[in-house]
């Protein structure tokens, strides 16, 4: 099946996928060297769907070429184009944000910088978490090793129109791993048992991740926090990176207030409670100006607590 998606725009699809190359994208995914097309195998509605998005269009007049083929199932076209627009986030008006703070005098300059980037988002929402938890407390280069090995292990592998991809891990599959199989791939033992103990719990049908877009944010963080290895700083990241929620403020998070000390130019890095306060205005949008904040150090989120 093929189909167009007009975002709204300001919407810069290729500050999108270069953002891929710096966050160390695992090779689940293939972009082409413009930047302008993105191909990966995504689960819909349960059936794996070989998915190609070409930007054909401009920041302010932007088109999204979309193609689908399913590879284990039937899916509707309509399932797909909201999968599509919620990975990419072409549904969210961003207009209202730069309007809003276009003569803010420490926000403004790193609002034009990033104009037109959008959340891409995860393609499930264990995926997301899984490699938020792989990412806790370890550098971005061996955080999207550790990634890799995973999908390696555990994994399936697809060829599509000759070209060979591999598919991030069911809940199913890693629930039959056993903690050694992560520990040999130098994961620490407790990043082990968290990952497999949350695939267990899902596999048999403990908690249903599915709920969770149903769910407002304080809702998801309730659901989430009695879960072994997830932690506040987790289930925030998770509400970004993964459900594309646009007004979620990780104020304890190092990254973040490392870029206000820089941006505001402060003495010292500022605490969680002040980021609070400093951000009192940031809503609805304290997504994305966090996410641009993060951006401007070229660096993802830092870890502060996610037991």
């Amino acid at each position: 099946m093929k189909f167009d998606i007009k975002p709204k725009p300001p919407f810069d699809f290729q500050k999108m996928m270069q953002r891929l190359t710096v966050t160390g994208k695992t090779h689940v995914l293939k972009l082409n060297e413009q930047f302008t097309e993105y191909e990966k195998i995504i689960r819909i509605e349960g059936v794996s769907c070989f998915v190609k998005v070409v930007s054909s269009g401009t920041v302010t007049a932007p088109i999204l070429n979309c193609q689908a083929i399913p590879l284990n199932g039937q899916v509707s076209e309509d399932a797909v184009k909201k999968k599509i627009q919620q990975l990419f986030s072409t549904e969210v008006d961003l207009s209202p944000l730069y309007h809003h703070f276009e003569e803010h005098d420490k926000l403004v300059h790193v609002l034009q910088r990033f104009e037109g980037l959008k959340l891409l988002t995860d393609t499930d929402l264990f995926e997301s978490i899984v490699k938020i938890i792989i990412g806790q407390q370890v550098n971005l280069t061996f955080a999207g090793t550790l990634t890799e090995r995973l999908i390696e292990l555990a994994g399936d592998k697809v060829e599509v129109e000759g070209s060979a991809f591999q598919v991030f891990p069911t809940p199913a599959a890693v629930a039959k791993l056993k903690y050694e199989d992560l520990r040999e791939l130098q994961f620490s033992q407790r990043k082990a048992e968290y990952i497999i103990d949350l695939a267990r719990l899902i596999s048999e049908g403990t908690i249903d991740f599915e709920s969770l877009w149903e769910m407002s944010d304080e809702e998801v963080m309730q659901t989430l926090l009695p879960i072994r290895g997830i932690g506040k700083w987790t289930i925030e990241c998770l509400l970004i990176f993964g459900m594309g929620r646009t007004d979620v403020l990780p104020a304890a998070d190092i990254g973040l207030r490392n870029a206000i000390r820089q941006v505001w130019k402060l003495a010292d890095q500022p605490s969680e409670e002040e980021v609070r306060l400093l951000a009192m205005d940031w809503t609805p949008w304290r997504t994305y100006i966090t996410y641009y904040l993060w951006e401007s150090l070229n660096q993802t989120p830092a870890v502060v607590d996610h037991t």
